[in-house]
C-alpha cells in the first residue's frame, strides 16, 4: 500500500519548469504560470540575457539567472522552455536539455524548420518528449485535429493554411481599402503587426517554416524534406488586388501541402482564394487552415495568427499535456519524405500581361496557349495604366506548371509585351 500511496504522491506532483527567454512571449508565459497559477505546473527559473529591462512581470531575484546552463543542469527541473528564437543558442538549449533528461517546449518555428531532424531524432532515442505547437500559434488546434486522427487512424490528403498574420494583414487591408502594397505595410508596422524588418513575413519564409513542421506531423517523419517553392507578397500590386475581386476572389499567403499515393506537393505562394471561403475571408492578421481527409471530409480552423498570450496560451497546452501524462504529438520517423515536382502540379492560374495596346495581341498569346494545351477561362481587358503598356487579364482552366511556365517565357518574349508576367496560382476549385 505504502509504494501505491508513493506512487500516487509523485503523479501528482507539479511539474517544475524553467523558461528560457524572457521577452514579449516569455513574459506571457511566466505571467500564466507565476502570476495566474497553472495546476501540475511550477515556475522555478526563468533565463535571459539582459535582467535589467523592465518587464511587466516581476519575478523574486533568486528565479532569475542569465545562464541557461544553470537550469539544464539542474536535476530539479523536469521542463524547459526555450523561447528566445533563432538557430544558435537555441539549438544547443534544446539539446543540451534532452540530453539532461528534461522534456523541452519551444515556439521556434525557424529552429525546427531547419534543424527538426537532429532535435527530434533525439527526442526519439532518448524517450524525451518536445511540444511545439507555438510554433504555428494561429493553428495550433491541428495539434488536437492530428491527435484525434492518430498516425494510423487517419490521413489527410491536403492542408490549405494561411499562417502569417503579417501577411494576411496587409493583403486585408489593400483589399478593403485599396491601399497599395507599400501603405498596407506602413499601417501593419505602425499597428505592431509587422517588425521593422518583416523580410520573413513578407517573402514567405516565416509560412515556409509552419508548413515545413506541419508536413512533419502530416507523414509522421522528421526527415528534412527537399526545398520547395516558396514565394513573398511584395509584388502583388493593389490592381491584382481589384482584378482578383473582380473575379470572385481573394489574395491570400496561402500554404500547401497535397499527398497523393504517397507523394506531397508543396509550395508557399500569393494565391487566388474565393471570396466566400473559410480562407478567403479570413479578415485581419487572422490565422486558418482547410484541411481534407482521406475520407474527402473538409474541416476548418481559424485563430489569432500572433500575439503574447495566444503563443503563450499554446506553450501551457503543451506542458499541461507533459504535467497530465498525455502522449506529445511529435514526427517520429526517419522515413524519407518524397517531394513531387513543381512543373507536374495542375492548377488554374490567374495571368496579368503588360501589353502594348493594339489590335491582334490577344490572338498571339492565344495560339502559344494553344501550343501548350493551356485553355482561356476569362478575360479582362482594363484601361491603360501606363503610356506605354495595358494590363490584361488572364484565368486559366486546370493547367500544368510546367506548361505555364513555358508558355509565359514565350509571351513574355513577345515585343508587344512590355514587363514580366504575373503568376498567381488559383486555389483549386473543389475548395
Amino acid at each position: 500500500m505504502t509504494e501505491i500511496v508513493t506512487k500516487v504522491k509523485r503523479k501528482l506532483s507539479p511539474k517544475t519548469v524553467a523558461v528560457v527567454g524572457f521577452g514579449n512571449i516569455g513574459c506571457g508565459v511566466v505571467e500564466l504560470l507565476y502570476i495566474k497559477g497553472i495546476p501540475g505546473l511550477k515556475l522555478v527559473k526563468v533565463v535571459d540575457v539582459d535582467l535589467q529591462r523592465k518587464r511587466k512581470v516581476t519575478l523574486p531575484p533568486e528565479m532569475l539567472s542569465s545562464d541557461w546552463h544553470e537550469v539544464v543542469n539542474d536535476p530539479k527541473i523536469d521542463i524547459i522552455v526555450e523561447l528566445i528564437g533563432g538557430i544558435e543558442p537555441a539549438k544547443s538549449i534544446q539539446i543540451a536539455a534532452l540530453k539532461a533528461g528534461k522534456e523541452v517546449v519551444t515556439a521556434n518555428k525557424k529552429l525546427l524548420a531547419k534543424e527538426g531532424q537532429e532535435i527530434f531524432e533525439l527526442a526519439k532515442t532518448l524517450d524525451r518528449r518536445i511540444g511545439f505547437r507555438a510554433s504555428f500559434v494561429g493553428c495550433h488546434a491541428l495539434i488536437h485535429e492530428f491527435r484525434q486522427a492518430g498516425t494510423a487512424a487517419k490521413k489527410f490528403r491536403r492542408i490549405y493554411a494561411i499562417l502569417n498574420g503579417t501577411s494576411n494583414y496587409i493583403l486585408s487591408a489593400m483589399t478593403r481599402d485599396g491601399k497599395t502594397f507599400e501603405e498596407a505595410l506602413k499601417e501593419a508596422q505602425t499597428l505592431g503587426f509587422a517588425e521593422a524588418n518583416p523580410s520573413d513575413d513578407i517573402d514567405g519564409l516565416d509560412t515556409a517554416s509552419k508548413i515545413r513542421i506541419l508536413l512533419g506531423l502530416i507523414s509522421n517523419s522528421y526527415h528534412h524534406a527537399a526545398e520547395f517553392p516558396v514565394e513573398g507578397i511584395r509584388e502583388i500590386t493593389s490592381h491584382d488586388v481589384q482584378y482578383a475581386a473582380e473575379l470572385g476572389y481573394s489574395v491570400k499567403l496561402v500554404g500547401v501541402i497535397e499527398e497523393k499515393d504517397g507523394v506531397f506537393s508543396v509550395s508557399v505562394r500569393p494565391t487566388l482564394v474565393p471570396q466566400i471561403s473559410l480562407l478567403g475571408s479570413l479578415p485581419g492578421a487572422y490565422n486558418g487552415t482547410e484541411i481534407e481527409d482521406e475520407y474527402g471530409v473538409i474541416s476548418g480552423l481559424v485563430a489569432p495568427g500572433a500575439g503574447t498570450y495566444p503563443t503563450a496560451d499554446a506553450v501551457v497546452k503543451d506542458l499541461l499535456d507533459i504535467a497530465e501524462g498525455r502522449p506529445m504529438l511529435m514526427p517520429d520517423s526517419a522515413e524519407p519524405i518524397v517531394l513531387g515536382p513543381s512543373e507536374s502540379e495542375v492548377r488554374r492560374y490567374y495571368l496579368r500581361f503588360s501589353v502594348v495596346d493594339e489590335s491582334g495581341v490577344l490572338a498571339r498569346i492565344c495560339n502559344i496557349f494553344w501550343k501548350y494545351n493551356i485553355s482561356i477561362a476569362a478575360v479582362i481587358q482594363k484601361e491603360a495604366t501606363s503610356e506605354n503598356f495595358v494590363p490584361l487579364v488572364i484565368t486559366t482552366h486546370m493547367a500544368r506548371e510546367g506548361d505555364i511556365q513555358a508558355a509565359i517565357g514565350e509571351v513574355d518574349s513577345l515585343p508587344v509585351v512590355k514587363a514580366k508576367t504575373k503568376i498567381i496560382r488559383i486555389l483549386k476549385s473543389d475548395t
